[in-house]
C-alpha cells in the first residue's frame, strides 16, 4: 500500500540552507503565514515556527518630531541572525 499524501519535498532531517533562510525572510516581510510558507518552500509548517522563533530579532527605529526622540521596537525575523544562531549550535 502506498501512500500518495506526503506534503514535504524535502528529506527529513535535512537542516535549512541559508537560501530558505533568506526565502523565507523575503515570504514573512510579504505577509505570508507559516503554513502558506511552507507549502512554497517545501517543509513542515513547525520546521517553519522553529525558524522563526530561532531567527526573530527586536529592532528599534528612533524618530525625532518636534524636538523630542520616540523609539518604536518591532519584532522582525532576520535571515543573517538565524544562520549565526545556527553555526553556534553546530
Amino acid at each position: 500500500m502506498t501512500h500518495s499524501n506526503d506534503n514535504t519535498l524535502a528529506r527529513k532531517g535535512k537542516h535549512l540552507s541559508y537560501a530558505e533562510r533568506v526565502q523565507i525572510a523575503v515570504l514573512k516581510k510579504e505577509d505570508y503565514s507559516n503554513r502558506r510558507i511552507a507549502d512554497v518552500i517545501g517543509r513542515v509548517p513547525q520546521t517553519i515556527n522553529n525558524e522563526i522563533q530561532r531567527g526573530t530579532v527586536t529592532q528599534l527605529t528612533r524618530q525625532k518630531q518636534n524636538g523630542k526622540i520616540y523609539d518604536y521596537y518591532d519584532d522582525v525575523y532576520d535571515a543573517d541572525a538565524a544562520q549565526a544562531d545556527y553555526d553556534k549550535q553546530r
